[in-house]
């Protein structure tokens, strides 16, 4: 699988499409895993979720505790 990359940036046009600021360049899985580091391991996907899960709890209680106390 190849994927498309720009040296530049990515910018919108008038359209909404993507346009590359610089030039383009097909990338391989093989490359990208070597510029951008390699797949996480299933301890890191775990300690990924248990983090998500408790910054949803606690902007849940911020809001649960702001709406009690407005009242």
């Amino acid at each position: 699988m190849n994927f498309l990359a720009c040296e530049g940036d990515w910018l919108q046009g008038a359209d909404g499409t993507p346009v590359c600021s610089g030039s383009l360049v097909a990338l391989t899985v093989e490359e990208m895993q070597s510029l951008y580091g390699a797949a996480l391991n299933w301890e890191q996907v775990s300690e990924l979720q248990a983090e998500a899960i408790v910054l949803f709890a606690t902007v849940f209680g911020f809001l649960v505790l702001k709406k009690v106390l407005k009242q």
